[in-house]
């Protein structure tokens, strides 16, 4: 990857972008510059995708050329434009009888249901298309990226769609959510799953199962719903999706009945009503508590201090959807205190979409579906400690581990746990992530708890002695790990690690002297 140029620089320092950012837009700028015409680029909840297309926005303005922000509904016209205000990027707004119609200035943002009304503002014609939320595939933005006559920009955090790669032919990964989590970009989530409706003989429509059975099953564990809220969601704010509007008004009724103030949020609200909900709701001391919708608030919708997402919506196939709505939870919210997310699934999607969920989490996307139909292929096997486990006491889904992070109970020892014989020599030039995983990290995680009281500096302090010892991340978590008392080889090998540490941090501070 290219350096950045003192203008890039500059740009970079005055949005304020992160490393992960910074390396983001290069990488956009040199896939343009290899000949690429359309780049998708994957970024979760909370990674800034809005912002680093704004500094591409910014910087393509700087340099005389004209940009158009393409958003998916018309309720995120206006946010997307506070965000561009935020950074100082001049822009005008494509919208009938908006106050901001501003077609001198070159960077424009619009909606895509503007575009099927009025068709493209092509009085200049943009040089960079940047299409919001972009797995959902519109026919005027596809069809204008094809034509090739812009340079085409994808943002979206669930890049599923089948055919995207025949849209894009570069995909960018920002960062993952698990990477995010870890650097404090994002709050670690539990997860509770105590009931959930049978979807046996459900009919199947369009890949999802029928609205009308479907409802009538998930009615049967509403009262669920309420109950596990005031068990597990401290009266925190939260989001609960519903199949249909009939659906999210019977729970709506139900929690209204137990005291706990919430609204429906549904596309049967006029946007002048949803404007006033979620001004309301975004209050850090707002009297509502939770927001009942179907899809509504799963595209844009940015409330930091949601911390508790409620599912009453099962899904069938839809991992985009189910990610989406875990998403508006994930989001860390420094003033109101916020550590973590509790998802209440009753809806069986967690357990549904384990497997593809964790792998998502930690890789990211790995291609984009060329809208090809492809062979049958045996499910990939998940690797042992990422085996999904729910707890009988708690319900709490999780990791493989020896006991439930969540309340301690200890499951059954399995005899046919494989362990790695002789020195530690050997077990690390085997190279076996998954058997080191399980053996060393329990106790580097003993180790770095027992030398700094602080669990934020234990946390890193472990992940960077794991790296250095194995040459690779752990995919374990450090609180949801039980330490262990390192062996007395173990524990020589990590004193030596902090000595050589202490002595190249002293030379380095000598030599800077």
């Amino acid at each position: 990857m290219r350096e950045a140029t003192p203008e890039e620089l500059a740009a970079f320092e005055h949005f304020g972008l992160r490393q992960y950012q910074i390396e983001a837009v290069l990488r956009v700028s040199d896939a343009y510059r290899n000949g690429a015409r359309n780049v998708l680029l994957c970024a979760p909840t909370a990674a800034g995708k809005t912002r680093i297309s704004a500094c591409v926005a910014y910087l393509a303005s700087n340099n005389g050329k004209h940009s158009h922000f393409v958003v998916d509904r018309e309720n995120l016209v206006d946010q997307t434009s506070r965000t561009f205000d935020q950074f100082g990027v001049a822009h005008g707004i494509v919208k009938q009888n908006h106050w901001r119609y501003r077609p001198y200035e070159r960077a424009q943002i619009l909606s895509v249901q503007t575009v099927m009304r009025r068709g493209w503002p092509d009085d200049p014609k943009p040089k960079f298309i940047i299409v919001d939320e972009c797995h959902t595939v519109h026919a005027p933005t596809k069809d204008r990226l094809a034509a090739g006559d812009a340079r085409g920009l994808g943002l979206t955090a669930t890049p599923f769609t089948k055919g995207l790669g025949q849209i894009y032919d570069t995909l960018i990964n920002v960062e993952t959510t698990n990477r995010l989590i870890e650097q404090g970009a994002l709050v670690p989530f539990r997860i509770f799953s105590p009931s959930k409706p049978n979807m046996d003989g459900v009919k199947v429509n369009a890949g999802e199962w029928e609205q009308k059975e479907a409802t009538k099953r998930a009615l049967e564990v509403v009262g669920d719903c309420v109950a596990e809220y005031l068990k597990h969601g401290n009266n925190q704010k939260f989001i609960c999706s519903a199949i249909t509007v009939d659906h999210a008004r019977e729970i709506h009724r139900q929690f209204t009945a137990a005291g706990i103030q919430c609204v429906v949020y549904t596309s049967r609200e006029t946007d002048a009503e949803c404007d006033e909900i979620v001004s309301e709701f975004s209050k850090p001391d707002s009297f509502i508590r939770g927001l009942i919708t179907v899809s509504k608030a799963t595209k844009g919708f940015d409330v930091p201090d949601v911390g508790c997402v409620i599912m009453c919506r099962p899904l069938r196939k839809s991992l985009a959807d189910h990610i989406q709505l875990l998403g508006r939870g994930l989001r860390t919210s420094l003033g109101t205190g916020k550590t973590e997310c509790i998802v209440l699934d009753h809806s069986g999607n967690c357990e549904r979409f384990w497997d593809e969920m964790n792998e998502f989490f930690e890789t990211g996307a790995l291609e984009l579906d060329d809208g090809k139909k492809k062979p049958k292929s045996e499910k990939k096997k998940p690797k042992a400690e990422d085996v999904m486990v729910k707890c009988p006491h708690c319900a709490h889904l999780h990791k493989a581990r020896p006991a439930c992070p969540n309340c301690g109970h200890e499951y059954p020892k399995r005899t046919t746990v494989e362990h790695v014989a002789g020195t530690l020599e050997e077990m690390l030039a085997s190279g076996n992530q998954r058997k080191l995983t399980t053996e060393i990290w329990p106790m580097v995680c003993h180790y770095a708890r027992l030398k700094s009281t602080d669990v934020q500096l234990a946390n890193k302090k472990a992940y960077a002695m794991y790296k250095e010892l194995t040459g690779a991340w752990p995919k374990a978590d450090f609180f949801e790990t039980i330490p262990v008392l390192p062996t007395p080889e173990v524990a020589r090998k990590f004193v030596n690690m902090d000595k050589r540490y202490w002595i190249r941090r002293h030379a380095a501070a000598r030599k800077a002297a």
